[in-house]
């Protein structure tokens, strides 16, 4: 004796398997701006990864608060440290009106040992993609002067790197 499915039940699995399948599509990330202001959390990875793979042009992270040389936040860290295995440059600009450092190389040491810690933390996927975001690209740490004479940065720009 053959079975036979209720149409009930057939339109059941038909609408169950519609909604497996719209669950696969891809997440949007949102799109793409050329400016990005920098909050310690995915979003803000997601947000400048779309906009350096999609956007040619200088992509600029602003802060809502201050941010000393000394205390980047390791989320941002991580971008630039990726900068700086990828081949880019981190350059470093003082105040306007101020003399450059002799060796910015001193502050950019860090990022080195960064993305050996980085990789450990289990973090090889997200940086596998902050590798092909940054891939072509190179930092500029924009620093100023607080009415206090404090020294903050003042913005980070991801700049097309120039092809040699």
């Amino acid at each position: 004796m053959p079975f036979k499915c209720p149409k009930s039940l057939i339109l059941l699995m038909a609408v169950t398997f519609a909604g497996v399948l719209s669950g696969c599509q891809s997440v949007n990330l949102g799109p793409a701006k050329d400016s990005i202001t920098f909050i310690d959390s995915q979003k803000f990875d997601n947000d400048l990864s779309v906009s350096l793979v999609s956007i040619k042009n200088p992509v600029q992270v602003d802060f809502y608060s201050p941010i000393t040389p000394n205390e980047i936040p390791p989320r941002l860290e991580k971008w630039l440290s990726m900068v700086d295995k990828s081949g880019g440059k981190v350059n470093i600009a003082s105040p306007v009106g101020e003399p450059t450092p002799k060796s910015p190389a001193l502050i950019l040491g860090l990022f080195s040992g960064l993305w050996n810690a980085f990789k450990l933390l289990g973090a090889e996927k997200s940086a596998q993609s902050m590798e092909n975001a940054v891939k072509s690209r190179d930092a500029n740490i924009q620093l100023a002067r607080n009415a206090q004479g404090n020294l903050y940065i003042q913005k980070i720009t991801f700049n097309e790197r120039a092809m040699k």
